[in-house]
């Protein structure tokens, strides 16, 4: 039995710093703090001029999955792979957080990849392609590992290209009494998809998202639990109709923030799944958030709950 079964993109993040590639940072100066598009020859030549990369396995989920293991959680990762050194990079990497690999391989088409450039304020431009996890089909799904876990955890990335998927995937989990998170991801997806949001709220039992995201979404569509991210501002959280505001904890140099929220994300659903209430949980999230915040990877480090002790 898992604590928690979270489903997302499997993507290979290369992160580098703008100071390293001042070329590739000049041309996307625009695209400061968010994500640019790019053809594929574009994007193999960002591939090619970025270098000094950090390698890491990436993606909102995965990465939340990473730090709610690292908390002592036992969390699976469920979501679609190339046959690739990148993919098998990708499947490493979870098994050194203990995190079990419910990956599919797709045979087709090439693992994810992004190339995540690091700004010297913490900020980051993010160029990325899915690939193989760009179209999840339910069959690719190993619901019975959905079945094994108490909590199902989704991200709003899924909604653009696999919205039927996500549908028969929660209403699954909702017959067999799993208790449901989602991630807003970026709002866009939520004004593109907030019909489904309408409908599917009454679904979902935890609701996480920034303050952009929460804003596109409106407060008449909300869950019993809505955890707002408001970054050095702080988070607010909607628990039993009211809202409460937490003070963010206090970080002396941060180095970079890609990677961040997902982590708070993890941090808070393993605490809310040990029966914590919320102001512990929106610790264990800060906690995790921090740790990230002070290091120039994506994620929290494997060692995070012997430090933490």
């Amino acid at each position: 039995m898992f604590d928690i079964v979270g489903m997302g993109n499997a993507i290979v993040d290369l992160t580098t710093l703008a100071a390293e590639n001042q070329a590739f940072a000049n041309m996307h100066i625009s695209d400061r703090g968010g994500f640019f598009r790019t053809r594929i020859d574009e994007f193999e030549e960002i591939l090619h001029f970025s270098k000094n990369n950090q390698v890491s396995a990436g993606g909102s989920v995965a990465n939340s999955m990473k730090a709610f293991a690292a908390l002592g959680g036992k969390a699976c990762f469920i979501g679609k792979i190339g046959m690739d050194k990148y993919g098998t990079f990708f499947t490493e990497s979870l098994k050194n957080y203990n995190i079990y690999p419910g990956l599919f391989i797709d045979k087709e088409n090439a693992t994810g990849c992004s190339v995540v450039l690091v700004h010297k304020d913490g900020e980051k431009s993010i160029c990325a392609k899915l690939r193989a996890s760009k179209i999840i089909p339910f069959n690719s799904v190993n619901m019975e590992l959905v079945a094994e876990s108490r909590m199902l955890f989704m991200e709003g990335y899924w909604l653009d290209n696999n919205l039927l998927t996500v549908k028969k995937i929660i209403n699954a989990a909702r017959k067999n009494l799993i208790r449901i998170a989602f991630t807003l991801s970026d709002p866009q997806i939520v004004v593109q998809q907030f019909d489904f949001f309408a409908k599917y709220m009454k679904h979902i039992d935890i609701l996480l998202g920034n303050e952009k995201e929460f804003e596109a979404l409106g407060e008449s569509v909300l869950p019993p639990v809505a955890v707002k991210t408001l970054g050095a501002n702080g988070v607010d959280v909607r628990s039993q109709g009211k809202w409460q505001h937490f003070q963010p904890l206090k970080v002396e140099n941060v180095v970079n923030t890609t990677g961040a929220g997902d982590a708070f994300a993890g941090g808070f659903l393993y605490a809310v799944s040990r029966g914590m209430p919320i102001e512990k949980a929106v610790e264990a999230g800060q906690l995790c958030a921090v740790d990230v915040l002070t290091q120039a990877g994506s994620h929290v480090r494997p060692d995070l709950n012997e430090r933490l002790r």
